[in-house]
């Protein structure tokens, strides 16, 4: 059974191929303009027709290319990774509701099969959140959904506040100003920061770790915390016309430098790279506030090859260390395991935005737009401590894993993982290392002039330069005081979704029910009205009951004609 479990993952990822260099090939073919709308009438009340769009142009081609391929690699990985689980077969089905529900997501431009894809994303993200089953995962499952059921609220909003407008897809709307109000357009930008996980919504992030690595690899690269900025993109036209664009940028480089700083006091290894994604995302959401869709989405893309790279290496590590994954007892296994060593400094030279690699084209480009563009100065110097922090947590690991006086060698003998995990791994290496430099030729039509004196060119180098050589000298650690601690615990965002916090909030609410809903208002007023409507119906028996159904029924029936 393990068996053959492993070979319909494999054959699955084949299949996943097939669809990547197929919708490769296809976005290839829509990249010089063309776009193609799919329409399904599925009902229609009260003229109102409910509408299922599919559109079809290189955008939503590209990435579903690039969330197939990723697929296909962690299907390769987890045929390995998985073999000995018991509900493995459980699992391929998790993850392939998983991807197709982001597979919906990305081709339906209609709020309702938007949501059909959302919600699937959160169902699907919170089994596989719990699949380890424990109280720990139990927890992060939790966190999980309730903070991604406050962005399923707000697009439930939008969905009703769009009845107005005829139809609900957001590509027949020219302008957002004309039919709503700032206050939808907030629902929206809520929406997204909820599922990319953006301040304050942050602490269900590196909370999600709880689940098996090859999910995390998919969660984090380019599916569920994607979403959110993916959506932003699509609808770039309707946020440009109004004021949020400045407060998307602050709160995506707020974002950034709280993951950094949380990043350096963290020690799981996991964790780190869960709080570099989450850097990443105010990277992405930052570009956004400055009105860069385009870059914002190259780098999405960029990102989404070296982070599911860089998290199966983590995993082949943890996996050969017993399931370690606390840096301070890991080290020494370089001469072990060269292999993985290779990928993870790929992984993370990209990441750090080394020149000519994949991260490099989209990161530089960026960040030379910064500097042209006129921001304050608190932002700026916030972007440039965000982008050193990114150096310095990527060499920190690096050197902690590989390089450190290891503590654990002794209880067993490392080796290489699996051939099948390597391979996993593999597939993704090439678009890694080349494929931000193909992307900017192929598909990025950008006209701006960059004019920039000589300093500012090379000020992004020189803070990669300082951020390296301060690595080596951060080896012995800070003295923990209160502002070490509220730099670590991500600004004591977790503990405002604990359960220390969830129980006095509840207490609260239990209060205000007890003095002022449970009080002589509540007895006088409403009991009485319930004690009437009990003797009314004592005295009119079957018949009353009757009557109210018949009433429903015939109300039904003329709100449908």
């Amino acid at each position: 059974m393990m068996k053959f479990n492993s070979f319909a993952s494999v054959f699955l990822a084949a299949g996943l191929m097939v669809v990547s260099v197929t919708f490769l090939f296809l976005s290839m073919v829509f990249l010089a303009g063309s776009e193609m709308i799919f329409e399904w009438q599925a009902s229609t009340v009260n003229s109102f027709k409910i509408n299922f769009l599919v559109v079809v142009d290189w955008v939503s081609l590209f990435f579903v290319s690039v969330v197939s391929l990723i697929s296909a690699s962690v299907l390769f990985y987890s045929s390995a990774y998985m073999m000995a689980d018991v509900f493995y077969s459980r699992f391929i089905f998790l993850v392939m509701s998983f991807v197709c529900s982001m597979w919906i997501l990305i081709l339906s431009p209609n709020f309702i099969s938007i949501l059909l894809g959302w919600d699937g994303l959160g169902v699907t993200s919170y089994l596989l959140v719990i699949y380890f089953q424990s109280e720990k995962s139990f927890s992060a499952g939790l966190i999980t959904a309730l903070t991604n059921r406050l962005g399923d609220a707000g697009l439930l909003c939008l969905i009703g506040a769009t009845v107005q407008t005829g139809s609900w897809s957001f590509i027949f709307y020219n302008t957002w100003s004309d039919w709503l109000s700032e206050y939808y357009l907030l629902a929206l930008v809520g929406v997204a920061m909820t599922k990319s996980a953006q301040v304050p919504f942050s602490a269900w992030l590196p909370a999600a770790m709880a689940a098996p690595t090859p999910v995390s690899s998919l969660v984090h690269s380019s599916t569920l915390v994607t979403a959110g900025v993916y959506l932003l993109i699509r609808m770039n036209y309707l946020l440009a016309t109004q004021k949020f664009l400045w407060g998307l940028m602050l709160l995506g480089t707020l974002t950034m430098f709280m993951a950094g700083g949380a990043a350096m006091g963290e020690v799981d290894m996991k964790k780190i790279i869960a709080l570099s994604t989450l850097s990443q995302l105010g990277f992405m959401f930052m570009t956004l506030g400055m009105g860069l869709p385009l870059l914002s989405f190259f780098h999405l893309v960029a990102h989404a090859y070296f982070k599911a790279m860089l998290f199966m290496c983590a995993g082949g590590i943890i996996h050969s260390m017993k399931d370690f994954q606390d840096l301070r007892v890991m080290g020494g296994s370089l001469s072990a395991i060269p292999t993985a060593f290779s990928i993870f400094s790929v992984a993370n030279l990209s990441l750090c935005g080394m020149p000519f690699m994949t991260g490099f084209y989209s990161k530089d480009l960026i960040l030379e737009l910064v500097m042209m563009s006129e921001v304050s100065i608190f932002v700026m110097i916030l972007i440039g401590l965000a982008t050193m922090l990114t150096v310095l947590y990527s060499i920190r690991a690096t050197g902690l894993v590989f390089f450190n006086s290891g503590k654990i060698e002794s209880c067993f003998s490392l080796k290489e993982a699996d051939n099948m995990m390597i391979l996993g791994a593999l597939i993704l290496l090439i678009p890694s290392i080349i494929g931000g430099m193909l992307i900017s030729w192929s598909t990025l039509s950008f006209s701006k002039l960059i004019f920039l004196p000589l300093w500012f060119k090379l000020s992004i180098l020189i803070i990669i330069f300082i951020s390296v050589a301060l690595s080596f000298f951060l080896k012995g650690g800070l003295k923990k005081n209160f502002l070490f601690s509220f730099v670590e615990f991500m600004w004591f965002l977790p503990f405002m979704f604990s359960t220390t916090f969830s129980q006095k909030a509840l207490i609260l609410g239990k209060t205000s029910f007890l003095l002022a809903e449970s009080g002589w208002s509540f007895t006088i007023m409403p009991m009485s009205f319930y004690g009437l409507s009990i003797r009314s119906s004592n005295f009119s028996g079957s018949s009353f009951l009757g009557n109210f159904l018949n009433s429903f029924i015939f109300f039904f029936f003329i709100f449908f004609i």
